[in-house]
């Protein structure tokens, strides 16, 4: 197996394991309920039916290989909110889990982080970016588990969770930017990096936001009693 094909397997991998991750969350959330059972299967459904369709229309080259950089953008953000539609019915349930539990699966970004600095050093990627990228991950995770540890700890302080989520949101801006209009031109449409652009990436997006909501309701509950 070359490097190009592992890291491809590692990142599909990688993926599997968060969307593992996500529904034993949603699992231990739900234990003591009746409709269990059904978040599960619901969860599993979803995630096995985007990581497949991922896959085929990535395989099949829908994207054009001469879309601009500001084209490819554009998709990034439109598959975001999409991916926000797709996430729709388990919403609810992530809103009621406690924020160190949607911080845990932010742990992930060291690995895909170091995936992309392995690429970097076998020039997959650019090195510069495949650095930078790696390092923003990497950081980004080490932030979310401490704070998630602080939290289930005992520790509370909400401008350092929303200082975490939104520099958790920039390291994707950042990379998602760089893709489009920085390396594009040396990666080209069908670089695995996609597999992590189509569905960790707006996973990640999203439970950064839902712990942002999350936050702002509970302040406003505060505020009324």
């Amino acid at each position: 197996m070359d490097m190009i094909s592992f890291t491809t397997f590692y990142i599909i991998t990688m993926n599997a394991i968060l969307a593992l991750i996500l529904i034993a969350l949603l699992k231990a959330s739900n234990k003591d309920k009746d409709p269990d059972k059904k978040i599960v299967v619901k969860s599993i459904t979803l995630f096995s039916v985007w990581l497949i369709m991922e896959g085929v229309l990535l395989n099949a080259s829908i994207i054009p290989t001469d879309i601009s950089s500001l084209g490819l953008f554009i998709i990034i953000l439109v598959f975001v909110v999409i991916s926000g539609v797709l996430l729709a019915p388990l919403i609810p349930t992530l809103l009621s889990l406690p924020q160190e539990f949607l911080l845990l699966p932010q742990a992930m970004r060291m690995f895909f982080g170091a995936g992309f600095i392995v690429e970097a050093a076998y020039s997959i990627i650019p090195l510069t970016y495949g650095v930078i990228d790696g390092v923003l991950h990497i950081t980004t995770a080490f932030l979310a588990s401490v704070l998630g540890i602080c939290i289930a700890q005992g520790y509370k302080s909400n401008k350092t969770l929303i200082a975490v989520n939104l520099f958790g949101l920039l390291d994707i801006v950042i990379v998602a930017y760089g893709i489009a209009f920085f390396i594009l031109g040396d990666i080209g449409i069908g670089h695995n990096v996609f597999f992590a652009v189509f569905f960790a990436a707006p996973i990640f997006i999203w439970l950064h936001l839902i712990s942002l909501y999350k936050l702002y309701n509970e302040n406003e509950h505060t505020k009324l009693s």
